[in-house]
């Protein structure tokens, strides 16, 4: 589901993304990019810029936020929980330049529509602050009631591979996940957000 915002130049958008995902060990991802002639196939490359406050106030509700840089636009983008496998994407929608100059002084937008969900949870944008990044190259691969996503991301000094699936049908895109990592005798994984895995969480 998405819905769009005009306000000046700032395209903004909501979108509801139910998502599965799988870590994957370095031979099943290479066996995945064979499988799908995936080789010749310019993938599409993003870094991740993540935000949060000294206190992780973003971290404690579930919530997760980041500017991702492509090679000819940016995006800020919330990602607030809904369910298990449910999240809600605030997106303000930015320029190269613009996302470019916030990752190079890091700072963030603050007058946008995530300044104002962030508000909503008396979370003032002024108070955030890069906490980390991840860079991923990521194939898309078509399915029946969705698109996987095949990536290898690199954060820090190290790296990791991961299978996504995202869907608009929450009952079925279970149902094909499971058999697409059976069929391929792939081992379900427990898997967090690519946040998590990039700034190594504290305990606290």
């Amino acid at each position: 589901m998405f819905v769009f915002y005009k306000k000046g130049r700032a395209l903004m958008s909501q979108q509801v993304e139910t998502e599965f995902k799988n870590l994957l060990t370095k031979e099943e991802y290479e066996m995945l990019v064979s499988d799908f002639n995936l080789e010749d196939t310019e993938p599409t490359q993003q870094t991740n810029v993540y935000y949060d406050s000294p206190d992780w106030a973003l971290r404690k509700l579930g919530m997760g936020l980041r500017i991702r840089l492509y090679d000819d636009y940016a995006e800020q983008t919330l990602k607030s929980p809904i369910s298990e496998h449910k999240m809600l994407e605030t997106t303000d929608r930015l320029t190269h330049e613009e996302g470019q100059k916030f990752v190079d002084t890091g700072e963030m937008k603050r007058d946008g529509f995530i300044a104002k969900k962030l508000a909503e949870h008396g979370i003032n944008a002024t108070d955030l602050e890069q906490v980390g990044q991840l860079s991923t190259v990521r194939y898309e691969i078509p399915a029946e009631s969705g698109t996987y996503f095949l990536d290898a991301s690199y954060y820090q000094d190290q790296n990791d591979y991961e299978l996504e699936y995202e869907t608009d049908d929450l009952e079925n895109g279970i149902r094909e996940f499971e058999q697409f990592l059976i069929a391929r005798n792939i081992n379900r994984r427990e898997t967090v957000q690519k946040i998590a895995r990039a700034l190594k969480y504290p305990n606290k």
